[in-house]
């Protein structure tokens, strides 16, 4: 600004000279007239383009985009920013419109929204899209007004541009993110109410479908001893293909695209490219073009992938990917949490070595029958049983040898039963069964066979062979009792009369 006025006085200070020697010199006042107004007109025009460049100057330091159009549409200036948004230098902008340099969609949209501004003057801020110079799509909010001249007509049309993707982008993954945090938090909640894991499958592939945009197809597949891959859950498939689909899992879309290292969600796009992929039919024939995948882990080992796909190409984009990560390990926390509740639920119903009832369970399952209305009861018979000679097997072969006597007695003994009775391991090698619609020589004639083929079919433990032989004592219910502790008790003599004679038979 000081070399700009310094020059301006140096301009004036000449044109003046010029004049005082005209009027010494005598010249005509018609002709010193023009020169004063020559020379105060030089001087406007000089001051007038620095002002306007300082001006220019000053608009093109604002690193936000700005604009000037006319009341017909045509761009008459602009600033760097702008031309660095759109991609467009500017001497393609200028005397041009927006048709020109936009889309004819965005350009329609701009064109609307300038006649409404200067239909209604003022000032305008509306929510858009825009074409970067890059070539993506921006979210934009453009802040407009309008200018009028001093009799108040438009002469056109000031804008500025402000980037709003970034921060929609961000409001969008939070959306997304509040809505899967709210779909897994039922998921936990649920998952002590679900009946069995199946269940709990099927919920949460229809929460991460539901959350996800644009997803309307999913799988939940879990690996099998054999490293095959089988649906556990699935939406949008055929339901018997579901049921009998299976594949290696270094065959799968998954290994192929990750050479194996299955450790993160991962995004599929080009599907249609993979003519070698097995794929599952779908329900009305929709064809799969984008897949997401992510692998459950449990325990560091793979227990199988929760896939969701779209018949859209290029649907899912890295909001999607980060919202999958955060399912799958929600999801991994929810069947390890199944599976710790199945372990606790199990322990408290079932005996570990053998997955026949214990006593606890037993005895309250017996009392509440015991104190059912008497029109509800029936009659059953209750046995007591127990093994002979584990004791000597313990200390001969050792105590897995003793358990795999145990373990053999109950799998046969649950085979040859209904399943409408009850077996319970009272504990060491004594065992109880509950036997509904029968009677006692049907019984005596089930445990003979099942003796005999004890003896025949030996158990053969680290080289060694091992005969399972037990006796066993009946009691009838309500004949000899209609008390629970009373029935073992009668029971539990009859055994040991049992296993008494069947000692006096082999002397």
């Amino acid at each position: 600004m000081f070399a700009y006025k310094f020059f301006l006085s140096l301009f004036k200070l000449n044109s003046w000279k010029k004049l005082c020697n005209k009027i010494r010199k005598n010249k005509d006042a018609e002709e010193i007239s023009y020169e004063i107004e020559h020379c105060l007109k030089c001087g406007q025009i000089i001051e007038m383009k620095e002002n306007f460049k300082f001006l220019q100057n000053f608009i093109d330091t604002i690193p936000t985009p700005i604009f000037y159009k006319d009341e017909n549409g045509v761009y008459k200036n602009c600033n760097i920013a702008f031309t660095e948004f759109v991609g467009f230098t500017k001497e393609e902008i200028i005397r041009h419109t927006s048709y020109d340099i936009n889309p004819k969609e965005f350009a329609e949209v701009y064109y609307k929204a300038d006649n409404e501004l200067i239909k209604n003057k003022g000032k305008q801020t509306y929510e858009t899209e825009i074409k970067h110079r890059d070539g993506s799509i921006r979210d934009v909010i453009f802040n407009k007004a309008v200018i009028t001249n001093e009799k108040e007509e438009v002469k056109g049309i000031v804008g500025s541009i402000i980037d709003i993707t970034e921060r929609k982008k961000d409001q969008k993954r939070i959306n997304k993110l509040l809505k899967i945090k709210e779909a897994m938090l039922e998921i936990s909640y649920s998952v002590m109410g679900v009946n069995d894991i199946k269940e709990l499958f099927d919920l949460i592939l229809q929460k991460a479908i539901d959350s996800i945009e644009n997803a309307n197809i999913g799988a939940v597949l879990i690996l099998d001893n054999n490293e095959n891959l089988k649906i556990a859950a699935s939406r949008g498939y055929e339901i018997e293909e579901s049921k009998k689909f299976s594949i290696k899992l270094k065959e799968s879309i998954v290994w192929f695209k990750t050479k194996g290292n299955i450790d993160k969600a991962i995004v599929i796009n080009d599907i249609d490219k993979m003519s070698e992929i097995k794929f599952l039919a779908t329900n009305q024939n929709l064809k799969i073009k984008s897949i997401m995948s992510a692998p459950i882990v449990i325990d560091s080992k793979l227990y199988g992938f929760i896939n969701i796909d779209s018949n859209q190409t290029n649907v899912f984009d890295d909001i999607d990917l980060e919202i999958m990560e955060y399912i799958r390990n929600q999801v991994q926390i929810s069947i390890s949490k199944y599976e710790l509740y199945e372990e606790i639920f199990y322990l408290s119903r079932y005996d570990k070595l053998t997955n026949v009832y214990n006593r606890s369970y037993f005895e309250d399952l017996l009392d509440k029958y015991i104190h059912k209305p008497t029109k509800y009861k029936e009659k059953f018979s209750l046995v007591v049983f127990d093994l002979n000679g584990l004791k000597f097997i313990n200390d001969k072969y050792g105590h897995l040898a003793g358990d795999e006597l145990i373990k053999s007695f109950a799998k046969n003994l649950s085979e040859s039963i209904r399943s409408s009775d009850i077996l319970v391991r009272l504990g060491g090698d004594e065992f109880v069964g509950v036997f509904f619609k029968t009677n006692s020589k049907s019984l005596i004639k089930k445990f003979d066979e099942l003796i005999e083929n004890f003896k025949n079919n030996q158990i053969v433990f680290e080289g060694n062979n091992i005969i399972c032989s037990f006796s066993y004592g009946i009691a009838e219910f309500p004949k000899d009792s209609n008390d629970y502790k009373e029935l073992i008790k009668i029971a539990d003599k009859r055994m040991y009369e049992y296993k008494q004679g069947s000692k006096n038979n082999e002397i």
